[in-house]
């Protein structure tokens, strides 16, 4: 049974200093093992994102990532976004920057995408309202995304009361609704976590959806820490996966010391897959 690649995102090694691509990729890959790397299409963590200045680099990211053995995803941009806003501005700038993040991938050789679900911008706003134009903007994504030959994966975000997306049954709703080999799922450890509910039920009742993986750990709040310190069985979590071969992307670290809990996370993660998949044959 082929196994799930490691990846690690590489905005967790960003600060207000630099973000140097080159080195966050290499060091990822080289120094601590990750066989895969997601890259957060967002200023400032994507220098000039938004602007003409954006595709010098993504020509520098695709000059790194051709000399490495190393898979590549993208995650679309939603800090001050929503794909479920009222305010059609909002929501067409959302889309057409989701739409960005697509092309980028097509130029970067990666078949995965990530999108996060909406909300609603005020509990005075009608759910079903907000959640009609989510889906009517993820299927006017989803329609580039089949142009380029890429897979969009909608997010599972954490429980919060004006979240959208959080459960399996607005979960279903979204997928069934866009209904395209083009469209999947990004299962979200952590955020499922914070709905009380065991992320192995998700996973049981999802997995036929998923294409890919995000892996942090919490205690049920909306933490992103490295595997083990919180209360999410991975184990079992991934057992109910199988037979998912995709990206599992590590998402928690703590920022005092990154390579120690990044190096402790890509362990963790190997030692949990040769559990539910075998061990690895050394090569």
């Amino acid at each position: 049974m082929k196994r799930p690649k490691v990846g690690l995102s590489v905005q967790i090694f960003w600060d207000y200093n630099k973000l140097d691509f080159d080195y966050a990729i290499n060091h990822s890959v080289n120094d601590l093992g990750f066989e895969c790397v997601e890259i957060l299409c967002q200023n400032p963590m994507y220098p000039g994102w938004g602007t003409p200045r954006a595709k010098k680099t993504t020509s520098k990211l695709k000059d790194i990532l051709s000399t490495l053995d190393a898979g590549v995803s993208i995650h679309g941009p939603y800090h001050d976004l929503n794909i479920a806003s009222l305010n059609v501005r909002i929501s067409n700038e959302t889309v057409r920057q989701i739409n960005e993040a697509i092309d980028v991938a097509a130029k970067l050789d990666s078949k995965i995408v990530v999108a996060h679900a909406g909300y609603m911008s005020s509990r005075k706003y009608r759910r079903d309202k907000a959640f009609g134009i989510m889906l009517k903007n993820f299927t006017r994504i989803t329609k580039h995304a089949e142009n380029c030959g890429v897979t969009l994966c909608v997010e599972n975000i954490a429980s919060k009361p004006k979240a959208l997306g959080v459960h399996v049954s607005g979960i279903k709703r979204i997928l069934n609704t866009v209904n395209s080999k083009n469209f999947k799922l990004c299962l979200d450890a952590a955020h499922v976590n914070t709905t009380g509910i065991k992320p192995k039920e998700f996973a049981v009742r999802l997995k036929e959806y998923v294409s890919h993986v995000h892996v942090s750990d919490n205690t049920g709040n909306n933490e992103h820490l490295p595997l083990g310190m919180g209360n999410i069985n991975f184990n079992e979590f991934l057992y109910a996966l199988k037979p998912y071969s995709g990206f599992l992307i590590v998402e928690g670290w703590i920022p005092s010391n990154e390579d120690h809990f990044l190096s402790w996370d890509k362990s963790r993660m190997d030692e949990v897959l040769d559990k539910v998949y075998g061990t690895r044959k050394k090569k």
